[in-house]
């Protein structure tokens, strides 16, 4: 007879080895999602540029279009991929949960069919976390149309924002504490989850839904979303009688300020400064490399650390940006721009990678800048104009 000890411990074998899987399966998900990126973004730069040069009567011109519009699709894809991993890069801010939702509402009113109601309640005071607006708004799509499709008959789709005290919830331990939560959910009437499908809904590639009518990474980006996030999500749902994902987060207080002006859109300046590149992939090092001699700076090229510090030993007194990837073999580009910025601690630092955020403690954080892969040509050039904008004044240790 199996005793009470025997099955705990086997219960939490059987967790960690769930764990251990899921890690497994992440890692993978990551990596693809980084190599893929690369890939895109020579994709989008090269697409960008050849569209710069055709008319709006260009024969070329919309398989043009419809080759980049398909890079993005893809994009977002990887976005889905570097969610469930937790690898994605975050840009948090603090966001007005209230706003977001509000300010998706016409656009999921567009996504779910005429036969779907959709409401959105949202709390009577600002609700503000720390969380990439984007991220969010992706949670809440995947979120929506996960509902719709619950609904093949109709129904309803409710969104409601509100704010808990803490007493009011039950915080899993990894989640730090705070006086408030801002809890964010989303709730159908449809057909409901069953308990076996309870047990793998944020799995990656598992779905309940037809061959070819999902990835099963919806829910999974979702998960990595949130808890990435320092948030939690729970489900409650009954075969037939629906569903509700509940997303919480820390909640945070700001301090209201004026809305900026928005700037005139002008065309960008022609660079003239020395930019050294290095990225050990060859197809993002040569469009990178192309967008930027186009807009008239000088680029020093290397496919390796080691060999940028040679460039750097014999061209740093004309170098006025380090341009480089995160994640490359023998030395990674936060290490390098240690080591180069210990030699010239007024030279600027840009960062590009669509894998993680590894940007070292050691650097000056503030001479720093992030560019998320993959990325257009015009975001680009506008992040490098924006790095080589900041006066040397500032810049100095």
């Amino acid at each position: 007879m199996t005793t009470p000890r025997e099955t705990e411990r086997s219960a939490l074998e059987a967790r960690l080895a769930h764990l251990e899987k899921m890690e497994s399966v992440g890692r993978l998900a990551g990596g693809i999602a980084h190599d893929f990126n690369n890939l895109l973004t020579a994709i989008l730069g090269y697409s960008e540029l050849l569209l710069s040069n055709r008319s709006l009567d260009d024969a070329d011109r919309s398989a043009l279009e419809e080759i980049q519009k398909a890079g993005t699709r893809a994009a977002a894809l990887t976005q889905q991929l570097l969610a469930f991993s937790r690898k994605q890069v975050l840009l948090p801010q603090e966001v007005d949960l209230n706003r977001t939702v509000l300010g998706l509402e016409g656009m999921l009113t567009r996504l779910i069919r005429e036969d779907i109601t959709l409401t959105c309640e949202v709390a009577d005071a600002a609700a503000f976390v720390k969380i990439d607006p984007t991220q969010i708004e992706q949670a809440i799509l995947n979120l929506v149309l996960n509902a719709r499709d619950a609904l093949p008959a109709g129904g309803r789709i409710r969104i409601d924002v509100s704010r808990v005290a803490a007493r009011d919830v039950v915080r899993p331990a990894d989640v730090p504490s705070a006086e408030e939560y801002v809890r964010l959910r989303v709730s159908d009437n449809g057909v409901g989850i069953s308990d076996a499908a309870r047990t793998h809904l944020f799995e990656p590639f598992f779905t309940t839904k037809e061959q070819g009518k999902g990835t099963g990474l919806g829910l999974a980006s979702v998960h990595g979303i949130v808890h990435q996030s320092q948030g939690w999500i729970e489900v409650a749902s009954e075969p037939g009688r629906g569903t509700t994902f509940a997303m919480h987060f820390p909640a945070v207080k700001v301090q209201p300020s004026p809305s900026p002006d928005v700037p005139a859109i002008v065309e960008p300046a022609r660079g003239h400064e020395t930019i050294l590149l290095v990225e050990d992939e060859d197809a993002v090092r040569l469009i990178v490399g192309t967008v930027l001699r186009r807009q008239g700076y000088t680029v020093i090229e290397s496919g390796t650390p080691d060999g940028a510090i040679e460039l750097f030993d014999r061209h740093g007194k004309d170098i006025d940006l380090l341009l480089t990837d995160v994640v490359m073999p023998g030395m990674n580009g936060p290490a390098l721009a240690q080591r180069l910025v210990g030699i010239r601690p007024t030279l600027r630092v840009l960062f590009m990678s669509g894998y993680t955020n590894m940007l070292s403690p050691e650097l000056p954080n503030r001479h720093v800048g992030f560019l998320s892969k993959p990325f257009q040509s015009t975001v680009l050039i506008a992040r490098v104009q924006e790095m080589l904008s900041r006066p040397v004044a500032e810049r100095v240790v």
